[in-house]
C-alpha cells in the first residue's frame, strides 16, 4: 500500500468518526438523545404530564420548530412537580397549552425527563 492510500483512509476514518460526535451531539439537542431515551423507558418511572406552556426556540430541524415544553409531572401517588423539556415537534402536530403528554422521568433526578 502507497503512503498516499493510507493517509486517505485515515483521513475517512477520522472524518466517519467527526460525523459520528456530530450526529450524537445534535440528536442530544433535538431531544433525540436514543441513549437516554432507552435508558428512562427502562430505568424511569413513567406517568402523565399537562403542558402549562410552550416556547419556541427559534431553531428548525427539518423544517419542524425546536421548542421549549413547560410541563407539570404527576406521577402516580406522589407529589406533582415542574419540569422543562425542549424538543423537535412535528410542524403540523405542535403540542398546546393544556395537552396532556406522556414522559418518563428519573426519580432520583427529575430534571433528567424525556416526552414519548
Amino acid at each position: 500500500m502507497s503512503i498516499k492510500y493510507l493517509i486517505s483512509i485515515i483521513i475517512l476514518l477520522f472524518a466517519a468518526a467527526a460525523c459520528n460526535i456530530v450526529e450524537k451531539e445534535v440528536n442530544k439537542l433535538t431531544g433525540h438523545d436514543e441513549e437516554k431515551i432507552k435508558r428512562l423507558k427502562k430505568e424511569g418511572v413513567k406517568c402523565e404530564a399537562e403542558i402549562l406552556k410552550v416556547e419556541d426556540m427559534n431553531i428548525t430541524v427539518n423544517k419542524n420548530p425546536m421548542v421549549r415544553l413547560f410541563l407539570e409531572v404527576m406521577p402516580p401517588g406522589e407529589p406533582s412537580f415542574d419540569a422543562q423539556v425542549e424538543m423537535v415537534v412535528s410542524r403540523v402536530n405542535i403540542p398546546r397549552k393544556g395537552d396532556n403528554v406522556t414522559v418518563y422521568f428519573n426519580p432520583k433526578d427529575k430534571t433528567d425527563i424525556i416526552v414519548e
